[in-house]
């Protein structure tokens, strides 16, 4: 990574609540967008435009302008169900293409302003609708839909009942991850971006997908003492765990033994885990790209350790940018649950020893 665009990103950092500041007084003298008059759906406008900085950041730190592309459809497509004015957005990224133009030292502004009109370029797009993941295709779409329906009338005992009988009707775990929790958690996420559903349903149905995980963990195979060790963890900052858990059963299934951090797991106390236990391989999940800064010090603490682990990132920053991981310095990278096996099996130690 380049020294500018490194400095930059630490900059924007350091100072993202003062530029967003800045940036909403060039919006409000150039009275080109209603600040003081968007929704009461809407987030504080401060707090909005602070975190489209963070984001900018994120990007200029692994140098991928792309990562702001699938953050701006989010973006768009949220504003747009909550009645946000089409403008706000491409009006509070030229205020702070204006902020850092005046306020950026010169030797850092341009790396900053690539990014700044990367994102500004996605807005001039159209915002298409995400269809539902349950219209079409699946050989369980039907029992998906009683699933979903469950989860959303409220009655968690039957969702879990319906995926218990998958079970039972000869489906594999890993069907039940696929086109059972990951498509219904989607499309539920789906629902609330489109603002169909609150939030309170979204929190609910990850409970159950937690429950339904906990269910398929009895039916996993057990492991020999020998088998190869991976710690699964989620970034400092990732509060999401369910993808995590996911992969962490699918590695198990595919003969890895598996501990689990769970969310949000800080990378500094990490170094203290590793003083008297040896492991194969780390999977680190980034759910979003404002975590990858703590994956890499993750990476980062890793590497430096006396008998380092491979190390395998995973989540939706690496389905956009498939090298990501190269830049953040691990092995490997995946864009969903049997991608991340795929490459586990390739950083196996038995595997390694047998390429050599």
């Amino acid at each position: 990574m380049s020294t500018a665009a490194e400095f930059a990103s630490a900059l924007l950092r350091a100072s993202s609540r003062a530029y967003a500041a800045a940036a909403l007084r060039h919006l409000r003298d150039s009275g080109s967008a209603p600040v003081d008059r968007l929704p009461a759906t809407f987030a504080d406008p401060l707090a909005d435009t602070e975190a489209r900085i963070l984001q900018i950041a994120e990007s200029l730190a692994v140098e991928r302008p792309r990562l702001l592309a699938g953050v701006l459809r989010w973006y768009r497509s949220a504003f747009a169900a909550r009645g946000v004015a089409d403008s706000w957005l491409p009006d509070n990224l030229r205020a702070l293409q204006t902020t850092f133009e005046q306020e950026l030292p010169a030797a850092y502004r341009g790396v900053v302003l690539t990014h700044v009109d990367a994102a500004l370029r996605e807005t001039g797009s159209a915002v298409e609708p995400e269809p539902s993941l349950l219209a079409t295709g699946g050989p369980w779409l039907d029992t998906a839909r009683r699933y979903l329906l469950a989860v959303l009338e409220g009655r968690g005992d039957d969702a879990v009942g319906i995926a218990r009988g998958m079970l039972a009707a000869g489906a594999p775990i890993a069907a039940v991850h696929d086109d059972l929790l990951t498509v219904t958690q989607r499309e539920v996420g789906r629902m609330w971006l489109h603002g169909e559903i609150p939030i309170a349903d979204e929190h609910f149905g990850t409970m159950i997908a937690g429950r339904v995980l906990e269910m398929l963990h009895e039916h996993l195979p057990p492991l020999p003492a020998d088998a190869p060790r991976v710690l699964a963890l989620a970034a400092g900052g990732n509060l999401h765990d369910i993808g995590l858990r996911i992969v962490a059963q699918r590695l198990q299934a595919d003969g890895w033994r598996v501990v689990s951090l769970g969310a949000n797991m800080p990378a500094d106390d990490l170094e203290w885990y590793f003083a008297d236990r040896d492991v194969d391989l780390v999977a680190i999940s980034v759910s979003m790209a404002l975590h990858l800064s703590s994956a890499k010090r993750a990476v980062a603490m890793l590497r430096a350790l006396p008998r380092p682990p491979r190390v395998l990132l995973g989540g939706e920053p690496f389905a956009l940018c498939p090298d990501l991981h190269l830049v953040l310095g691990a092995d490997a990278s995946a864009g969903d649950a049997a991608a991340a096996v795929t490459a586990a099996r390739r950083l196996r130690p038995d595997q390694r020893r047998a390429a050599r």
